[in-house]
């Protein structure tokens, strides 16, 4: 078992972060512009299963983190080590410790500041950030707003679904995007057509979702674009010729 002293690490990332001109907002890291990733990316696969993207789309590709946390804690300490492998794709989409609307609140608070901690000190290496929206309770969706406006972002197939708090993760998602105002919404995992009409209809966005990897392998799903056409449509088209050898 990796032993870690979180405060210890949060002290140590949040002095390096302000040597770095990092600014802080209540005590959160922000994530300056030039970090943001702001393509399209040809291929979205988890930290641990990075080896399924092709080694000629790597540079096109961003790696998540969207595991169970037990993955996750082990990564912080090896965050160094990590960077040197992160450099060889295109980003990143943030870390996802997941404040949960069970948790007590300083915990929530506790995921959401190694978050954007891990986004920001990614950054100061030469990591692109696609952001990963991920708040817990409504007295922690502030804190979890550290990217800039008018930013794209991802989420984690609206976050606690498996919980039964679908509609709940759908409302705190429609909150981000009033605010984020974002031209594309990236989904690791799949959304429902009616949901991406939805979506697409009251925020003027276009939506790209990446199958997990379960679904990817087990059942060939593929990735997908929804958007609105000049003929006032919705289109879902996919998205695999984007990448070579069927990953997207």
């Amino acid at each position: 078992m990796i032993q870690l002293n979180i405060l210890k690490w949060c002290d140590d990332k949040i002095s390096y972060l302000k040597e770095n001109d990092i600014r802080f907002i209540n005590g959160i890291p922000q994530l300056p512009t030039e970090y943001l990733y702001t393509d399209i990316p040809k291929a979205v696969s988890t930290f641990s299963y990075r080896n399924d993207i092709p080694q000629e789309v790597r540079k096109e590709a961003i790696l998540t983190f969207y595991m169970f946390e037990d993955k996750l804690w082990p990564r912080l300490k090896k965050i160094d080590e990590d960077i040197v492998v992160l450099k060889e794709y295109g980003g990143i989409a943030g870390f996802d410790l997941s404040p949960s609307i069970k948790m007590l609140r300083p915990r929530q608070r506790l995921s959401i500041l190694i978050n954007a901690i891990y986004s920001c000190y990614c950054g100061t290496h030469g990591i692109r950030v696609l952001p990963n929206f991920r708040p817990g309770d409504m007295g922690t969706i502030c804190a979890a707003d550290f990217f800039p406006d008018n930013s794209n972002f991802i989420i984690g197939n609206h976050g606690c679904n498996r919980n039964g708090f679908k509609r709940y993760g759908q409302y705190m998602l429609q909150i981000a995007l009033d605010k984020k105002k974002p031209d594309v919404l990236f989904v690791y995992g799949a959304i429902t057509s009616r949901e991406a009409r939805e979506l697409t209809t009251l925020y003027n966005l276009e939506i790209m979702t990446y199958p997990d990897r379960r679904n990817r392998v087990r059942n060939g799903s593929e990735s997908y674009r929804y958007y609105f056409g000049d003929d006032k449509r919705l289109y879902k088209t996919s998205l695999v010729n984007l990448a070579k050898g069927g990953m997207a």
